[in-house]
């Protein structure tokens, strides 16, 4: 792994793991065995290495969202998208753990974020609307935004939510529990005929956290 990437990787593992405010460029370079001033021949400080890091998780997370066009054509398919959005945010979870600070400090990354969120609000309300075309939900158009509304709550603020609770989940767990939230906002709108797909769900989520 050249060193660029090295740096890359061992920082967002710090970021995750103890947090991003306490680490300096230095416990970085420490971490990776390296001089401070072999660091900063790569990256001038910790700043560039965050917004390199937010370059990484803002292309991987537009690939996710642009595939969504036409590929969820059930209720499974939707568990696996939202499981791999969650996935993807989970590997970056440092920035959504502190992202009031981080928005602030960062004003540019604040911009570019606003409009990922944009973003994976339209990939949300298009896989609705084609769970809709397809007769496996219904609901009334005028309900439409505010269920996405209440799925982008979630999908932004779950890693808040669980690090204000006793006991927090860890990794996969967690991954589903919350994939099982936000399919619950959706069951209202599932009908009778989506009865096998709810028993489905909670015996997938039941086995997953077990």
């Amino acid at each position: 792994m050249k060193t660029r990437d090295r740096i890359l990787h061992v920082s967002l593992l710090l970021f995750n793991e103890e947090g991003e405010a306490p680490q300096t460029a230095v416990d970085i370079s420490n971490a990776l065995g390296i001089s401070p001033g072999n660091l900063y021949y790569h990256f001038k400080g910790k700043d560039a290495i965050i917004r390199a890091l937010f370059e990484s998780f803002e292309e991987e997370m537009r690939l996710i969202l642009r595939g969504s066009s036409g590929g969820v054509a059930s209720i499974e398919d939707n568990w696996v998208y939202i499981y791999i959005i969650l996935e993807e945010i989970y590997d970056f979870r440092f920035f959504y753990r502190n992202l009031g600070v981080l928005l602030d400090r960062y004003p540019d990354l604040a911009v570019r974020f606003r409009a990922l969120v944009a973003e994976q609000r339209g990939a949300i309300l298009r896989v609705l609307s084609d769970l809709a075309k397809a007769g496996i939900i219904t609901i009334d158009p005028r309900l439409r935004e505010a269920l996405t509304d209440q799925i982008m709550m979630t999908l932004t603020f779950w890693l808040v939510a669980d690090s204000l609770n006793r006991k927090e989940h860890e990794g996969a767990a967690l991954i589903h529990r919350t994939v099982f939230q936000v399919m619950c906002l959706i069951v209202p709108y599932m009908g009778e005929a989506g009865f096998d797909a709810l028993t489905h769900m909670i015996d997938h989520y039941e086995r997953s956290v077990q």
